[in-house]
């Protein structure tokens, strides 16, 4: 599966997880509890959030992303809908460009069946669009600001049932999303840029993937992607959760290798999220530290980074020796910084961390933009990543 299908069928956290099951099935990796003992590697799948291992030493080597992306969660009971449906932010999108864009309602509903409620991943098979204001009526009035409640309703027409329009006049219940639906797309005088919505976090999942599927890996390769990272990871599905623990003794477990508290203490995780690139139109929101699209991969410094000293020389040395350039993101002092999963994994697992990821243009938005070649170093210095062996210990670092 190329990067482009799986940026465009990926339209919510679920379909994302879905997508790399089917990778990981076709390269051999088996569910955890199966043969596992005979299988390439393992995996497991908890709603939005996918875990993946491939045994090897005792050290521990994790890659770390997030599935979900910023969007508009549906505020809909079962029963007629008028032509336009209520929604709420999920997480912090960028909203105006939402507006006049082609857009699906995706996610899962719970349905009846044998023995009970089953959740099945929908898309719909029609497109909604949320509608703008003409200027005539006072669009961009200076001062009035957009409004979720009263701006950021889909237009549907008049859909009836909503559960009913996706297939499912039974369902129980759902989690449903409005997300943009515009195809990836390659810009720039040489197509050196890939265009889409979802690119963070979509192409460190992808990246992750396919490196412990690719590897030779040493160490033992380890897999997370979580689900609801950009709305704080505090679900059982994200990254504050126990998921990741237990699915690492599982797979020791299944791998028939002992495994401690101290060697999860000892692991070393790469937490791979978008970076802010220099924006071209707007250098003044940088002081220092702005790296560019196609200057490599971005090791992130800040003190909501989990990032030190010691972990960025180690990602840069791995990098470096796989010959991909890295370069350095510093925030602007006077701005808050955004965070991700890195803190959160350092304090739940208590392993060193280093925070990385591609440097792109409008983050957030409903399409966001990356150079294809940063892309590609990341899948490649996950690949090297799983391929060597991580000391971490006082102040040095040993690399194997």
């Amino acid at each position: 599966m190329e990067i482009t299908e799986f940026l465009a069928k990926s339209y919510t956290c679920y379909h994302a997880a879905e997508l790399c099951v089917t990778m990981l099935k076709e390269a051999g990796f088996e569910p955890l509890g199966a043969s596992s003992d005979k299988a390439k590697g393992v995996y497991r799948v908890t709603g939005g959030s996918v875990f993946a291992a491939r045994a090897g030493s005792g050290k521990i080597n994790i890659a770390l992303s997030h599935t979900d992306s910023p969007s508009l969660r549906v505020r809909y009971a079962p029963g007629a809908c008028d032509a336009a449906l209520d929604t709420e932010k999920y997480g912090g999108g960028l909203l105006r460009s939402y507006f006049d864009r082609k857009m699906k309602i995706a996610g899962r509903v719970v349905v009846r069946g044998d023995g009970g409620l089953a959740a099945k991943t929908v898309c719909s098979d029609f497109d909604v669009v949320i509608p703008s204001l003409a200027v005539h009526l006072g669009a961009g009035k200076e001062g009035e600001a957009i409004t979720v409640s009263r701006d950021m309703r889909p237009f549907t027409g008049e859909c009836g049932d909503l559960y009913a329009a996706l297939g499912y006049a039974d369902a129980v219940d759902a989690d449903l999303y409005c997300v943009p639906a515009c195809e990836p797309f390659y810009i720039g005088t040489d197509g050196g840029y890939l265009c889409s919505p979802r690119i963070d976090d979509l192409v460190s999942v992808y990246a992750s993937v396919r490196a412990i599927i690719d590897c030779d890996n040493k160490a033992t390769a380890v897999t997370a992607c979580f689900n609801n990272e950009e709305t704080g990871s505090e679900t059982r599905e994200g990254a504050q959760s126990a998921l990741l623990s237990e699915f690492i003794f599982d797979a020791f477990a299944a791998f028939g290798k002992p495994l401690t508290q101290k060697d999860i203490t000892d692991a070393f995780a790469l937490s791979c999220d978008g970076a802010h690139a220099l924006h071209p139109s707007r250098k003044e929101v940088y002081v220092t530290g702005a790296p560019v699209t196609g200057g490599g991969v971005v090791i992130k410094r800040n003190d909501r980074y989990a990032t030190d000293a010691l972990t960025s020389a180690a990602a840069r040395e791995i990098f470096a020796r796989a010959g991909l350039k890295t370069q350095l993101y510093y925030h602007h002092p006077d701005m808050r910084c955004g965070s991700t999963i890195g803190l959160t994994i350092a304090h739940t697992l208590g392993c060193n961390v280093c925070d990385m990821g591609v440097a792109q243009l409008g983050m957030h938005s409903a399409s966001e933009t990356a150079a294809v070649c940063d892309i590609e170093d990341l899948q490649k210095g996950l690949t090297a990543f799983f391929g060597c062996e991580v000391e971490i210990s006082g102040d040095a670092v040993k690399i194997y």
